[in-house]
Parts: structure tokens; C-alpha cells; sequence
């Protein structure tokens, strides 16, 4: 699938959230999000182990990489405080022939449906504005509350995959095979 360039300045809503792109103001909080043990024992990545590196990482060229074509993360930003309580995103997975979503929210906004919501914009967005034909996400078997999530959103667990940069076996959902 060709995907079509995507202003910089994109901007997703929702009813309490708003998706941007994060910015260089964003850097404490992105640290958070990716040295947070709560949040990071549920993905395949190694945590951030300083602001330094969280900035770094923020300008970086593979951080930045899928945003020109609308994907990449977003800062989740609680319309009401205009705090960041998470992050969102889109990605291309060759590996399942399809793009993936995933989300992680700070454990103080936990159990308010921010996951949910925020997922849902970008399954709207994915296939209402990118036109994606397939989007389907990969959990940790632990992960109950991500698989809650996932099947409120219609998706259904398909199989155990090893993803090539991580030796985790993790659970892929995707869309019903009628979808």
C-alpha cells in the first residue's frame, strides 16, 4: 500500500483526548512513558535511562521516521488538564502483512478508558483517513488489561508470534477473519 505525505502539524481528536506529535517540550514526560516499570515490562524495547536519551530519541530519525505518511507515535493529551497522560501509535508490520497500533498510558490515568479511546481514534484514523486495509496489535500474554482493550475494540487473538527484534513471545490480535 502507497500512503500519501501527511502535514506536520497532523492532529487527532477525540471526545477527551487530543493525538499530537510529541515535541521537545514533551521530553520529562516521553522519559516517563519509556522508564516507567509499569509501563515498560510490557514492551520490546529497553527502557530510557535518562532525559538525554529520551531527547535524543525525540529528534531522532528513526523516531521520526513513518510521520511524513501519517504514522509513528503521537502524545495522548487530556483535553480538560492539556496534560500528556500516554502515547499512541501506528507502525507498518511486514512482519503480519498489515500496519500495528499500540498505546501505553501512565499508571495515574489507569482505569479511565484513555487506552481505549486513544486506540480507537487510531483505528478510525487508520483506516477512515490513511485508507489502511488491515491494523492488528501484539500484547504480552501477562497483559490482561491491554487484552481487555483490544477485544472492547473488536479484535480477536489470532496466534503466539516472536517479533524479530525482541526473543518475547507475544500474542497478535487482529481484526475478526469476516472483517
Amino acid at each position: 500500500m502507497l500512503l500519501k505525505p501527511i502535514p506536520d502539524n497532523l492532529v487527532l481528536q477525540s471526545e477527551r483526548l487530543t493525538l499530537r506529535r510529541f515535541t521537545s517540550e514533551d521530553v520529562e514526560v516521553f522519559f516517563r512513558i519509556n522508564s516507567e516499570p509499569d509501563l515498560v515490562q510490557y514492551t520490546t524495547r529497553a527502557a530510557l535511562t535518562s532525559l538525554d536519551e529520551a531527547a535524543t530519541t525525540l529528534e531522532s530519525t528513526h523516531f521520526r521516521a513513518d510521520e511524513s505518511v501519517g504514522l509513528g507515535r503521537f502524545a495522548c493529551v487530556e483535553k480538560s488538564t492539556g496534560l500528556v497522560v500516554g502515547i499512541a501509535g501506528l507502525r507498518p508490520a511486514p512482519e503480519h502483512d498489515s500496519f500495528a497500533f499500540g498505546y501505553r498510558i501512565l499508571p495515574e490515568y489507569w482505569g479511565r478508558g484513555f487506552a481505549t479511546e486513544a486506540a480507537t481514534t487510531l483505528l478510525q484514523y487508520g483506516y477512515g483517513m490513511l485508507q489502511l486495509d488491515k491494523i492488528v496489535a501484539t500484547v504480552f500474554p501477562k497483559n490482561l488489561a491491554s487484552q481487555r482493550v483490544l477485544e472492547k475494540l473488536g479484535l480477536v487473538f489470532e496466534k503466539e508470534v516472536i517479533l524479530a527484534d525482541s526473543p518475547q513471545i507475544l500474542w497478535l490480535y487482529q481484526p475478526p477473519a469476516s472483517a
